[in-house]
């Protein structure tokens, strides 16, 4: 479920906070209990530096976009788990998505 949500509200990404609260909300609505859940999207850049990195991308032909890296730590009474996801990569998470 939670990495269905990471993908079903990627768009909001660039809002962290609101991005955060709408991937928890869903969680909680359709898990029904508490979960602690930690999200933590791509590094700090200035528009300028993300510009260098979207340019760095496309001319050195890079697979990793570090603007669309979300970091995943939640917990629940029994699992722990930590999960880096590539928001690029959505055929690798097709199973959790839509299996």
């Amino acid at each position: 479920m939670v990495i269905f949500a990471i993908f079903l509200f990627k768009n909001y990404r660039k809002d962290e906070n609101a991005y955060h609260q709408m991937i928890l909300n869903f969680v909680r609505r359709k898990i029904g209990y508490n979960i602690d859940l930690k999200i933590e999207v791509g590094p700090k850049l200035s528009l300028e530096d993300q510009r260098e990195s979207v340019i760095d991308n496309i001319l050195n032909d890079v697979d990793i976009d570090l603007l669309n890296l979300v970091v995943v730590k939640f917990k629940t009474g029994d699992k722990e788990a930590n999960i880096q996801i590539n928001l690029n990569n959505e055929e690798k998470y097709e199973e959790y998505l839509y299996g």
